[in-house]
């Protein structure tokens, strides 16, 4: 893969003001597209408003979707702005359907079946797997996402850097049907993939960083957990918030956050059902997030992780202008050390499944 980027691009970069004094604030500016999304006109409206990077989303490892990309980057290089890739891991309906035995599980609590309420019970010999989400929690999907990742970034021009989404388990990992649960794979006992340590999630940031190469940031994204007020509503009765679930989150978030000197804060706050009056300001739960880093790994066993070291990933779709102004305010306040606003959906939908469990 080369490690350079054209001449034309380099005297973009260094000619551009506002990236310049991004830079220099160490805070990231970004707008997450599809390639097919990054036109020049789109750019040119994104660099009015202030953005100053561009984090493309990478899935599509055919012919057709690396030219695209190729040429995505080269927009984005040739309007000035810093290129970075994104990368969702976890939820991968490619290694789903080929290897459904690689997917999680939906065990232990059954209040997830409040959404799918004609969904079948497993029989003896069967588990109930949760589609397309293939965590990095087994040694099955860490080799195959790890050479997933190889692949993609070797077919793309360099980028500043790369943002790894969805390093955890699927929503509603302890079967409560929130869609913040992550904290594991399997909740029970029936296990049809190779179970790691807590440590996978930080092992797999060190992979790919060997992957990029020198002088390209790594940045893992991580998925809060629930809050205490979600017990009536979002975790339907179960004792999340003060069962293991902060526990084993923080746990896994101290060997991320030894790999990697920033992280993402993924803070979907309409697509995580925060968008309630619990919160008396607009997007509110986005600074609260933001600041639970801090606070919260510390009386669960971990270290706190400070909002500078955090960049906030926003919702952009489904949201009014205001509504956007209100989560980066809230980034701000908290003192995240940057944004990026998702206008490329970031699909976090998921959906049962049963499975032969020999």
């Amino acid at each position: 893969m080369p490690r350079f980027l054209p001449l034309f691009a380099l005297v973009a970069i260094v000619s551009s003001p506002a990236l310049a004094a991004d830079q220099q604030a160490g805070h990231l500016r970004g707008a997450l597209l599809t390639a097919e999304m990054a036109s020049p006109a789109r750019l040119s409206e994104l660099r009015g408003q202030g953005y100053s990077a561009i984090v493309l989303a990478l899935d599509d490892d055919s012919p057709a979707g690396r030219q695209a990309d190729r040429h995505g980057a080269q927009r984005v290089a040739e309007a000035g702005f810093e290129l970075w890739y994104w990368i969702e891991i976890t939820r991968c309906p490619t290694l789903a359907d080929a290897h459904p035995r690689w997917m999680a599980s939906l065990q232990g609590h059954e209040e997830w079946r409040r959404y799918f309420p004609d969904f079948p019970n497993a029989q003896p010999g069967e588990v109930v797997k949760n589609y397309p989400w293939t965590p990095i929690l087994y040694q099955e999907t860490f080799d195959a996402q790890a050479a997933r990742v190889k692949e993609l970034l070797a077919a793309r021009p360099a980028a500043k850097g790369i943002m790894l989404n969805d390093l955890q388990g699927p929503p509603s990992a302890c079967g409560c049907g929130n869609a913040v649960c992550r904290w594991t794979a399997d909740y029970g006992p029936i296990k049809t993939a190779t179970p790691l340590d807590e440590d996978a999630a930080g092992r797999f940031v060190a992979v790919v960083k060997k992957l990029a190469g020198h002088g390209v940031e790594v940045i893992p994204v991580w998925t809060t957990e629930c809050e205490a007020h979600d017990i009536d509503g979002l975790c339907a009765g179960v004792g999340c918030y003060r069962g293991i679930c902060w526990k084993a989150y923080s746990r896994q978030l101290r060997h991320v956050a030894e790999e990697s000197d920033r992280l993402g804060a993924l803070l979907l706050y309409k697509e995580f059902g925060q968008d309630t009056k619990t919160y008396p300001q607009p997007a509110a739960w986005v600074g609260h997030a933001l600041r639970s880093f801090q606070i919260m790994p510390p009386k669960n066993g971990g270290p706190a992780v400070e909002p500078q070291r955090l960049v906030a990933v926003l919702q952009g779709w489904d949201v009014s202008p205001d509504e956007l102004a209100a989560q980066k305010k809230q980034a701000e306040t908290a003192g995240a050390a940057g944004w990026v606003v998702g206008f490329a959906k970031i699909d976090q939908s998921w959906s049962p499944r049963i499975i032969t469990a020999r």
